[in-house]
């Protein structure tokens, strides 16, 4: 027998230390039961890479399972065979691969951290009852030890680590019943009785994770079309990160939306490294295996239900003369928070230059924030000390991304000082981004006042007993984002209470005004967000020029029309060839045309005269989101993948432009009237051939394949897979040449053996046939996503153009839910608002 075939024998380069060739194979390493498999088949579908298993390989080679070669050659040989299998696999195959392994003998360190000098290896671990249920074995006691001795086995050579957490599977017991909640698909959360869609947020939560240990594009569908995705928290304006303790992950005490809610960032704070509890540290210094577990879980969790960037922080010792034994503890956090790839880490100044250099090595895509907190014990600088600015500079001259000042304000007066600190700081050369405030109740007013990632509360917790840490160097925020945002409009430090509008011949019955008002009331802007009515778009002149107008969101029938009052158009909304989100924009370059940054500047929310209109198309931000909320791993897009387009008017094009930016290269279109579905499909093969569509994703760097079905009876085109993507575009009522609205999909079209999802935005109708068809086949892993599904996922994005602030994104869609009349829809919608919590966010 021999090895599988070599996929390249050269090993990948790579110019720096943090960052990893784009092809570089991946290694998934971690005891049985961990899920590695899974998610070697989630990454390679993804990827487009060959999954590499040393088990089979080993078989492959020695024609034995390798417990049973060990028991017919003993363990000797056992190691000889199994140490040459896994130099030759690693050699042949450090390209393009998904490599997959459970060896964790020590003898095998050396291959294995010699590929790790080129390569991701990550370290998969599980929560203890899966283990135990995969390994049938009664003994929990055993299940813990035997854990911990591969983790601190596996942790040797890996350089990251990811908690794969435990989906629980939903009931199918009343799937059969078409009245039961159970039975309502929702494809995205327990409420769905789809098997497939219990993996979906193991898929999103994966290939994220991905997508921050390498390259930029590297993992295809990943990249976010929302606004703010693309601009990094630093480089705005009045950005918070919601403070959450360890201790309080641990013990489960937190809700995702209450620390999405207003949040640029998650700040999770290591607030117990220095409680004495056993258990923390092993015998030779190093965190215990359980310690480093817990926090790899902790952290987990919270990336697996958010999308915006986590933080870790350990506060340094708040001793006079910090120890050689709590240094050593402070390092053991650090360095274990490096291994799970945080968007942002916090590191202490006052480490020695090696230590710290060291650390900047490590980093990988992780961005690091020198960090200095004095507190009362210690003795206080004034912020004219020039301690401060001295710290400033050794973050700049190690290389740190940003630097965080901070200490206790002992009066009011502390909150001016540091006003001329922060000036000082701004006539400095290559400047990087400064977080300086002071801490607790009087230091509130410059907390305020600090303009990049303020430490906030969750609003939950005000006025509680929370900041009663294990640990007295954990300093608790003295206010909430909320607060801070109320605070800066009543001092005029911020701006106006601007207008919004959605616009439409027929809005007064429009779900976005709430969704919108909910939002900005959550955020503490003063905003208001109304609908208006009209027959004639020249009506809403009054409205864009207005100093206080802030943005629109355009409905039917003036998506092509508005075009005519924009100025300049996105390209997105050029590609469609419609608009649907107007924005205002108050400042122009010298030559008249609209600056690079005016969409999501920091003078976003300020009032003024209007000087030209953007337009923006978000339609199809949303039908993409959805399209990837209702998609099964097992329906993950590959080159084979056809996606099928029913309508061919507006609609229909962002549907289109949304396939093509989740990489779909076969695509059916299917109108009554074929002539208009022709001119859909010409216009996007125009665009293509010019390159003039700026692609997010692409599979295989292959060629776009269009096709006409010319009538329901016509069988699906042989040369052609099952349609696994149906977007509908059919409104609520007949249109011109529009499908009626009593479509459904012939059953030659359903054919697909994993099922699909099947989006219907029939605003006003959430019970039409095909919605109803489709939930009728949800046993066969078809999952339906309606109108109140699309509303907020492309409102996420409007919100972020008007505010240039995250939306809080489960407020959102809750306040859709609670909002739409009963006479809609023929279920109830509370199981839909149950599972808010469990969606993908």
């Amino acid at each position: 027998m021999s090895l599988p075939t070599t996929t390249s024998n050269t090993p990948p380069t790579h110019s720096s230390e943090t960052s990893f060739d784009p092809d570089a194979s991946v290694m998934l390493i971690g005891i049985r039961g961990s899920g590695k498999s899974t998610l070697a088949i989630i990454a390679s579908t993804a990827m487009k890479r060959r999954i590499v298993d040393l088990d089979k390989s080993f078989q492959d080679v020695t024609g034995l399972p390798t417990v049973a070669y060990k028991r017919a050659h003993g363990p000797i040989e056992y190691r000889r065979q199994q140490y040459q299998i896994l130099e030759t696999v690693l050699a042949n195959h450090q390209r393009d691969c998904i490599i997959v392994s459970s060896w964790m003998e020590p003898g095998l360190h050396g291959p294995l951290e010699k590929f790790a000098a080129l390569h991701p290896v990550i370290h998969v671990i599980r929560d203890p009852e899966a283990i135990q249920q995969y390994l049938k074995l009664a003994d929990e006691s055993k299940i813990r030890e035997l854990m911990n001795y591969t983790a601190s086995a596996f942790r040797t050579v890996a350089n990251f680590e990811f908690f794969n957490i435990s989906e629980k599977r939903p009931k199918l017991n009343d799937s059969a019943n078409p009245d039961s909640p159970q039975a309502i698909v929702r494809g995205d959360g327990p409420a769905s009785p789809v098997p497939y869609l219990t993996l979906k947020r193991a898929e999103r939560h994966f290939l994220k994770f991905l997508s921050l240990i390498m390259p930029a594009r590297s993992i295809p569908f990943i990249e976010s079309a929302f606004p703010l995705a693309s601009v990094p928290t630093e480089t705005r304006q009045f950005t918070y990160a919601v403070s959450v303790p360890l201790s309080r992950l641990l013990a489960d005490e937190w809700e995702t939306e209450d620390i999405e809610t207003g949040a640029d960032a998650i700040e999770i704070v290591i607030d117990d490294a220095f409680a004495s509890k056993s258990g923390t540290f092993s015998g030779n210094g190093q965190l215990s295996p359980e310690r480093a577990t817990r926090i790899s879980r902790a952290l987990g969790a919270v990336r697996r239900n958010v999308v915006i960037p986590i933080i870790y922080h350990v506060p340094w010792p708040t001793s006079s003369s910090v120890d050689d034994d709590q240094r050593s503890v402070y390092l053991e956090h650090i360095y274990h928070g490096l291994l799970l790839c945080p968007e942002y880490l916090t590191v202490d100044l006052r480490l020695d230059d090696r230590v710290l250099h060291r650390i900047i090595e490590l980093r990988r895509s992780s961005k690091i924030i020198g960090a200095v907190h004095f507190s009362a014990a210690v003795g206080l600088p004034s912020w004219t000390d020039p301690i401060w600015i001295s710290y400033y500079q050794r973050a700049q001259s190690m290389s740190c991304d940003l630097v965080k000042l901070t200490r206790p304000a002992i009066s009011i007066e502390d909150n001016f000082e540091i006003n001329a600190f922060r000036c000082s700081v701004s006539g400095t050369e290559s400047r990087i981004p400064l977080v300086a405030y002071n801490t607790g109740a009087k230091g509130r007013h410059s907390a305020c006042l600090n303009k990049i990632l303020t430490s906030v509360l969750p609003e939950s917790l005000l006025g509680s007993s929370f900041g009663r840490s294990p640990d007295a160097s954990y300093i608790t925020p003295s206010i909430t984002s909320l607060q801070a945002t109320v605070a800066l409009r009543s001092s005029f430090a911020t701006d106006d209470a601007l207008k919004l509008y959605v616009v439409g011949a027929n809005c007064q019955h429009s779900l976005s005004p709430a969704m919108h008002n909910t939002a900005i009331r959550a955020l503490g802007m003063g905003h208001i967000y109304k609908p208006y009515s009209t027959s004639a778009l020249s009506d809403i002149r009054d409205l864009i020029h207005d100093t206080s107008f802030a943005g629109a969101s355009v409905g039917l029938p003036f998506k092509v029309e508005v075009i005519s009052l924009t100025h300049s158009l996105s390209t997105h909304a050029k590609a469609i060839g419609a608009v649907n989100t107007l924005i205002p924009v108050r400042h122009l370059n010298a030559d008249g045309s609209i600056p690079d940054d005016a969409l999501l500047s920091n003078t976003r929310n300020s009032a003024g005269p209007v000087l030209a209109l953007y337009g923006e198309n978000t339609d199809w931000i949303g039908i993409r989101a959805c399209i990837r909320r209702g998609l099964s791993p097992a329906n993950a897009v590959r080159s084979t993948t056809a996606g099928l387009v029913i309508g061919a008017g507006g609609m229909a094009r962002a549907a289109v432009y949304s396939m093509l930016q989740l990489g779909v290269q076969n695509i059916v279109v299917y109108n009554r009237s074929p002539e208009n579905a022709q001119k859909l499909v010409s216009h996007f093969e125009r665009l293509l051939s010019r390159n003039d569509i700026p692609l997010l994703s692409q599979v295989d760097g292959g060629k776009t394949h269009f096709h006409i079905q010319r009538s329901r009876s016509d069988p699906w085109p042989e040369h052609l897979r099952q349609p696994t993507i149906v977007v509908s575009c059919i409104p609520s009522q007949q249109t011109g040449d529009q499908p009626p609205p009593n479509f459904t999909l012939p059953e030659a079209w359903m054919g697909s053996p994993t099922g699909g999802v099947v989006v219907d935005f029939s605003y006003g109708v959430l019970d039409t046939l095909l919605i109803l068809q489709t939930r009728a086949e949800a046993h066969r892993g078809w999952v339906v996503m309606d109108s109140l599904d699309l509303l907020p996922e492309q409102g996420f994005a409007q919100f972020e153009l008007f505010t240039g602030r995250r939306a809080p994104r489960r407020l959102m869609r809750a306040e859709v839910l609670k909002s739409s009349p009963d006479e809609e829809r023929s279920y109830p919608l509370q199981p839909r608002l149950d599972s808010i919590t469990e969606q993908e966010p």
